[in-house]
């Protein structure tokens, strides 16, 4: 459990049930400690608590006033009333409140372990039915949005799920996984989008706390204000829209409009930039001499596309082209990262890293790999030697006196992967390792393996390891 809340009125009692709450051997966070029952309803009014301790008789508000007033609060915590045997008729009282549990004071330390452990099942029950209602939720919701209609019976749970979540007034807001908005939202909230995005359903308090923070630049696309379910596909489809134009364009979340439109000739001549036989010549182009050709093409196309020339749509049906073609041609995989356009944050952070690809792939197609296996054993021993500082690949091509791009594809041969994922993978079974072997904070083993960023860290790592820090560390004790 995250939050436990102790309500005494006696120091000395309620610094005690704490100590022996943070040693009964369930798992807790954090525990709170209030001397009264108005003090106990400002904590509860604003945090979420697992599990609430109370006394009864307490100065300003006893314990039965408490349970009673916490009965307005939409977040109820499991409670337990702690008192005399004097209190026994008050504590009955309470247990018609819904109170879980009595416990006689002096509080026995194995009582007080016996109920922590039944309320911790009872926590994590609730818990998991919570994850499991919110899955359902999110299915239909991808369901609706992407798949097919939904039926009117469908559509009553879905709009029962969105106006719990997001209120009477919502909005569907769509952005990249790189977003530096990510971390202002909740990641449990995320419906997975095509090509790699997330889905949103905001409130309209939440989308308008957004707009007031001016401290990240988000390419997100959010739709117009929604009041019923049965908008809500629509609002999919525009928000989508304009996180793919927004991708396209360079055009920030919340401006106050779309650049001007396109003339009529740009636009039919960005669609031939489209077309299949344009895309296979630009692929052909690759496996040429004619490098200052095929650089300059892709530019092309890519400066077309930033200037609204080449619709989203159109972008990604020639990048999909791109990607078919040269499997067959070349009988080689792309990068898996260019697989998703839309997944990166802007047109620009995509195209530099498709432009890196296709120096790569020209080099490998023409003058093949001509790179010692000294190199890359000098290359490996210097990432491991400093993959803990701010390492990035034109450091380590560097070091080794090699080309930039030759660099690139020599390390993927003789790895079978490429610079990132390698550093990331050390990185992360570092951190494995520390997790496993000390008692270092996570933020400490954060910053020992290379990440400047804890939240970054604890979000790559459940993408590899499949579990956060804490729980993987949680796992390798359960184990030893």
């Amino acid at each position: 459990m995250r939050k436990v809340l102790v309500v005494e009125d006696e120091k000395l009692i309620r610094q005690g049930i704490s100590t022996m709450i943070k040693r009964c051997g369930v798992p807790v966070e954090e525990v709170i400690e209030c001397a009264n029952g108005l003090q106990a309803m400002e904590v509860l009014e604003k945090t979420h608590i697992d599990v609430m301790l109370t006394d009864i008789r307490m100065p300003k508000m006893n314990g039965i006033e408490l349970v009673q007033a916490m009965q307005t609060l939409k977040d109820k915590p499991l409670t337990v009333a702690v008192s005399g045997y004097d209190d026994f008729s008050y504590a009955v009282e309470m247990m018609r409140h819904g109170v879980k549990e009595y416990i006689l004071k002096p509080v026995e330390r194995d009582k007080l372990r016996a109920v922590m452990e039944k309320l911790e099942e009872e926590v994590s029950q609730k818990q998991q039915d919570k994850e499991n209602t919110e899955s359902a939720g999110k299915q239909l919701i991808r369901y609706l949005l992407m798949d097919d209609e939904a039926s009117e019976k469908e559509l009553e749970h879905i709009g029962k799920f969105v106006k719990n979540k997001a209120g009477e007034k919502f909005y569907c807001l769509i952005v990249s996984g790189s977003d530096p908005l990510m971390p202002l939202l909740d990641d449990q909230s995320a419906i997975s989008g095509p090509d790699g995005m997330e889905i949103f359903i905001l409130g309209k308090e939440r989308v308008g706390d957004l707009k007031m923070d001016d401290a990240f630049s988000s390419f997100a696309g959010v739709s117009d204000i929604c009041e019923d379910s049965k908008e809500l596909k629509k609002a999919y489809k525009q928000a989508l829209e304009r996180r793919e134009t927004a991708f396209c364009q360079n055009i920030p979340l919340f401006t106050a409009g779309m650049r001007n439109p396109v003339a009529q000739a740009l636009l039919e001549s960005g669609k031939k930039l489209c077309e299949k036989e344009a895309v296979s010549a630009r692929v052909h182009l690759i496996g040429t001499n004619r490098k200052e050709d095929l650089i300059r093409e892709w530019n092309g196309f890519f400066t077309a596309t930033a200037r609204g020339q080449i619709v989203p749509e159109d972008f990604k049906a020639a990048m999909d082209e791109f990607v078919a073609g040269y499997r067959k041609i070349y009988q080689k995989q792309v990068d898996a990262e260019l697989l998703q356009p839309f997944s990166f944050l802007t047109l620009d952070d995509y195209r530099e890293c498709f432009m890196e690809f296709l120096e790569r792939a020209a080099d490998e197609n023409t003058s093949g790999n001509d790179q010692t296996e000294n190199k890359m054993q000098t290359a490996i021993r210097y990432i491991r030697e400093n993959y803990m500082k701010d390492l990035n690949m034109a450091v380590v091509s560097n070091e080794v006196s090699m080309n930039y791009s030759l660099f690139s594809s020599a390390f993927k041969n003789y790895t079978g992967t490429n610079f990132v994922g390698y550093v990331r993978d050390l990185r992360i079974g570092e951190a494995k390792r520390l997790l496993s072997e000390t008692g270092l904070k996570v933020n400490e083993i954060s910053a020992k393996v290379g990440y400047d960023n804890e939240k970054h860290f604890m979000k790559s790592f459940k993408a590899i390891v499949g579990v956060s820090p804490s729980e993987y560390r949680k796992n390798v004790g359960s184990e030893n």
